[in-house]
């Protein structure tokens, strides 16, 4: 009855060497860009949660394989460097410490989308749709995660933050949804926020006019699962967290299975006689 997408935009690292050699990074400074903007180890930690278990799952998974350096998929980076008031696929124009990246001509800018964005964008839809053609009900799950402590690059140095954060759309996410979400992680011993430090869930703009599909963003505080200073993975809690996302993906997925029913049992239910009796033109109700 109802289906779950899970979306990782920004897991990926891979930069063409043609690209490369037009940033103006060297590696350190590549190495603090990817710190800062990329979360292989989220990636790795979705991909085992999404596997599901004996009850459910799994789950399909779509990730961008590349750095935001190359194309930021969402354009979600970019809104947050102040690049863009929209979202949607585009290419950054400064990195997180206000150096310019390169300017691309039209027809580089064009190929590198065809090449980068478009066939993670195509994947997406592919899932999505898929899920919509043997489900009532689904959810794309866009997982992101934050800083324990406010980045330089960040406009919302407020402190301390929460350990998970829920991303919504006004158009795309009910209330009931974000709500649910946010009860499960409380349940769990969490403290989830809404739309805080990072925001928004994104939809594919080919389906923004699916009413059946919904949004959600889940972000996770990196400590839950890595030592920031070191930036090495903690193998002691790696586990714990993935059970976590599993448990959230089980729970979430149980709901909206609960609603889909609840809305096909209105949409079908069995009619009773209208007690109403018609003379000549007037129809009174009794």
């Amino acid at each position: 009855m109802a289906g779950l997408v899970v979306n990782v935009p920004y897991g990926g690292l891979a930069i063409p060497p043609a690209v490369q050699k037009r940033l103006p990074l060297n590696q350190s400074d590549l190495r603090t860009e990817h710190w800062r903007l990329c979360d292989p180890y989220l990636l790795a930690l979705a991909k085992e949660a999404a596997q599901g278990d004996a009850k459910r799952g799994p789950w399909p998974l779509v990730s961008f394989p590349f750095s935001p350096l190359v194309a930021d998929p969402l354009g979600l980076v970019a809104q947050e460097l102040g690049q863009t008031n929209q979202a949607g696929p585009i290419l950054l124009t400064k990195d997180t410490k206000d150096r310019n990246l390169p300017n691309w001509s039209q027809s580089d800018h064009k190929f590198l989308m065809e090449k980068t964005v478009a066939p993670y964008a195509q994947e997406l839809k592919k899932h999505c749709l898929e899920q919509l053609g043997s489900q009532h009900l689904v959810a794309l799950v866009t997982l992101r995660s934050f800083a324990t402590f406010p980045q330089p690059h960040e406009r919302d140095h407020r402190y301390p933050r929460p350990q998970v954060t829920l991303g919504s759309s006004d158009d795309h996410t009910p209330d009931g949804l974000t709500a649910l979400a946010g009860h499960i992680f409380r349940s769990l011993g969490f403290w989830p926020q809404l739309n805080w430090p990072i925001s928004g869930a994104v939809i594919p703009k080919e389906l923004d006019q699916q009413p059946r599909l919904k949004a959600l963003g889940l972000f996770l505080r990196r400590d839950l699962y890595l030592d920031e200073k070191t930036g090495q993975a903690k193998k002691d809690t790696k586990d714990a967290v993935i059970r976590i996302i599993k448990t959230f993906f089980n729970l979430l997925t149980q709901e909206l299975d609960r609603v889909a029913k609840i809305r096909l049992d209105r949409a079908f239910s069995h009619k009773h006689h209208s007690n109403v009796i018609k003379a000549s033109n007037h129809a009174v109700e009794v």
